[in-house]
C-alpha cells in the first residue's frame, strides 16, 4: 500500500501532464528521465514485498481487465514429436508451477537453508510454503545477494527445478556505467573458462549476471543438487526459472546445465521480466540448443527486457503479454524465411515513452496476476498457442505504424492509452 500511493500520485500526473501538453503545455525530456529513474528505483523493493503479500496485496483495479470476459474453449499445446523441444511452447500448468516458485522465493529473504523455508512456511503463512508434496535440496543466498532453491515434486509433477530471485540492487548492475562483457562461466585459476565450448571462443554475457551465477563455487552447489535428484529419479523434467535478476540468472544456469547433461537432457527454462544478456555469437550458440527451450515472458512495457543497452541481444523466444492477447515471437527476432514474425517494431523505445508503467509492470505480482489470474479465464486469449507470423496483422495497420509517432514532448500517451487497443501497448 505505501508503495501504491505514490504511483497512483505519478499516474495523475502523467494524466494531467498529458492533457496539459495537448492544449499547449511542454514538457521537457529531463522530467521524462526523471519520471523514469524514480519508477525503477521503487520498482524493485514493491516487488520484494508485494511477492511476500500475495494478490491480496495489490489493488482490485489491477485486477478488472481480467474480470471482463471468460472463455469455455479448451487450450491445447502445440508441438508434436518432430518438433525440437527448443520450438515447443510449454504447458500452461508447468508455466504457472515457475511463475508461482519465482514469485514465493522473495519471501524467503534472510533464511540460509532448507531447513528455515520449511520452517519458516509452516509458522507463518506469509512465508509463503512450498507445494505440500515438495521436497527442497538447496538454498542459498550468499553475499553477493544472489538467492536460489533447488527442490523437487514426485509425480505427477515429476520435475526438479532451479529457482533464482531478484535483488533490490538491480537497476545498480544494470545501469552502471561500468557495464562490461566476460566469458561465459566459471573462471579457473589458470584463466580458463570451462564452460565456454572451444567452437564458439568469442560467446561473452554481462559480467555481473554471470557473477552472480558462477563465482564463489555457487553453480557447482547447484549442480551437485541437481545431479542428486536427477540420479535417483531421472525421468523428472529438469526446470529453472526466475524474475528478473533471477531471470538472467535461470539461462545461464540452463545453459550450464545442458554443458554438464549434455543434448540428451532437455532443459525448459521460464522466465518472467528478463534483461538482455549477452552478445550476438551468445544468441547464435544459445539458440542452436535444440534440447533447451528458453521463453522469456515479457509484461506489457515492461522496462527491464529492453535492458541494459544495445551491445546486448537476447536468446530464446519472446512471449509478450498485452491489455487485449499474449503472443509468442520466434527467438525474438523473427524468422523471415519460416513466415515467423520478431518483435514488432518500436518494442525497444516503448518503456522509455508510456511512463509511469514502464517500472509497475515490471513487478512480479503483475505477472502472476496476468498469468495465473487473467490465462485461467481466457486461455486462448492470455497464453500463446501458436507462434506469431508476419503476415499476421490485425490491427488494419502497416507493420510500421503500429506505434504512431507524436507531434508534441508530451510525457506518454494520451488519457485512454493504455486500454486502446489500436495503440501500441496492446498491439504487441
Amino acid at each position: 500500500k505505501n508503495f501504491m500511493t505514490p504511483v497512483r500520485a505519478m499516474a495523475s500526473f502523467y494524466r494531467y501532464r498529458s492533457r496539459v501538453s495537448a492544449t499547449g503545455g511542454n514538457m521537457t525530456r529531463k522530467r521524462r528521465t526523471y519520471t523514469l529513474l524514480l519508477l525503477s528505483a521503487l520498482a524493485p523493493k514493491a516487488s520484494s514485498r508485494l511477492a511476500a503479500a500475495g494478490r491480496d496485496g495489490m489493488p482490485e483495479q489491477l485486477l478488472e481487465p481480467f474480470a471482463r470476459s471468460r472463455s469455455d474453449e479448451e487450450f491445447h499445446d502445440t508441438g508434436t514429436a518432430s518438433t525440437p523441444f527448443s520450438e515447443t511452447i510449454p504447458p500452461y500448468d508447468t508455466t504457472i508451477e515457475l511463475l508461482r516458485l519465482s514469485a514465493d522465493i522473495y519471501a524467503y529473504r534472510g533464511l540460509s537453508s532448507c531447513e528455515d523455508v520449511i520452517r519458516a512456511g509452516n509458522a507463518n503463512a506469509t512465508k509463503r510454503p512450498l507445494p505440500y508434496d515438495a521436497a527442497c535440496h538447496l538454498y542459498e543466498h550468499d553475499e553477493q545477494d544472489t538467492q536460489v532453491m533447488v527442490i523437487s515434486r514426485p509425480p505427477p509433477s515429476s520435475y526438479v527445478a532451479v529457482v533464482y530471485a531478484g535483488t533490490d540492487d538491480f537497476r545498480n548492475i544494470l545501469t552502471d556505467g561500468n557495464i562490461v562483457f566476460k566469458s561465459f562461466g566459471p573462471e579457473l585459476a589458470n584463466g580458463t573458462h570451462p564452460l565456454v565450448p572451444p567452437s564458439n571462443p568469442d560467446i561473452e554475457v554481462h559480467a555481473g549476471f554471470n557473477n552472480a551465477v558462477f563465482r564463489q563455487g555457487l553453480y557447482y552447489q547447484v549442480l551437485s543438487a541437481v545431479t542428486a535428484v536427477l540420479d535417483k529419479h531421472p525421468h523428472y523434467q529438469l526446470l529453472t526459472a526466475g524474475h528478473s535478476l533471477g531471470a538472467a540468472d535461470s539461462i545461464l544456469t540452463a545453459v550450464a546445465l545442458s554443458q554438464s547433461f549434455g543434448p540428451d537432457r532437455n532443459i525448459l527454462c521460464i522466465n518472467f521480466g528478463c534483461p538482455r544478456i549477452g552478445n550476438r555469437a551468445w544468441r547464435d550458440y544459445v539458440n542452436a540448443l535444440s534440447n533447451v527451450g528458453i521463453w522469456r515472458f515479457v509484461n506489457s512495457v515492461d522496462i527491464v527486457p529492453r535492458l541494459p543497452d544495445a551491445r546486448f541481444v537476447h536468446v530464446g523466444h519472446t512471449v509478450q503479454m498485452s491489455q487485449k492477447h499474449c503472443r509468442a515471437y520466434w527467438f525474438h527476432y523473427g524468422d523471415a524465411d519460416r513466415g515467423l514474425a520478431g518483435v514488432p517494431p518500436g518494442w525497444e523505445i516503448a518503456p522509455f515513452i508510456i511512463i509511469p508503467y514502464n517500472g509497475v509492470d515490471h513487478m512480479i505480482m503483475r505477472y502472476v496476476i496476468y498469468l495465473e489470474d487473467g490465462a485461467s479465464m481466457d486461455r486462448r486469449r492470455f497464453f500463446p498457442s501458436s507462434f506469431r507470423r508476419i503476415d499476421d496483422d490485425d490491427d488494419g495497420l502497416p507493420a510500421d505504424d503500429d506505434f504512431p509517432p507524436s507531434d508534441d514532448d508530451t510525457i506518454g500517451p494520451p488519457a485512454g492509452y493504455y486500454l486502446d487497443d489500436t495503440m501500441y501497448a496492446t498491439t504487441l
